[in-house]
């Protein structure tokens, strides 16, 4: 089981993605919102996430919670890259297939958050 600081990290972290998925969804994208938005899930993950302590975790579960740790780590780092090609992106269809990239990634990272709120 988490401890309470640590589940509070992921529920805050879980909403920022939320937001940032929601915004993808608008019929009218905004880049420069959907960018600023990711540059809050990524300051959050850095102030928050990234820094949390295993030694904290139940001994049971370190491995599962380290596991899944590297994984959202890797995803951010996927997301980064999808955001500059986002940035790059001039053709609205191109823009679009960026987007629909961005929106998978998000699934996947709100799934591993609520995965570890149920650690």
């Amino acid at each position: 089981m988490l401890v309470p600081s640590q589940k509070q990290s992921y529920q805050d972290f879980k909403h920022v993605l939320d937001d940032l998925h929601a915004c993808t969804q608008s019929q009218e994208l905004d880049k420069t919102e959907i960018q600023e938005r990711f540059q809050a899930v990524k300051q959050l993950f850095q102030g928050q996430i990234i820094t949390l302590n295993p030694d904290e975790v139940n001994h049971e579960l370190v491995s599962v919670w380290q596991s899944r740790q590297t994984e959202i780590h890797r995803h951010i780092r996927l997301l980064e890259t999808d955001m500059l090609m986002l940035r790059t992106a001039r053709h609205s269809a191109t823009v679009q297939s960026r987007v629909a990239i961005i929106r998978d990634r998000l699934n996947t990272l709100i799934q591993y958050c609520s995965a570890m709120l149920q650690l």
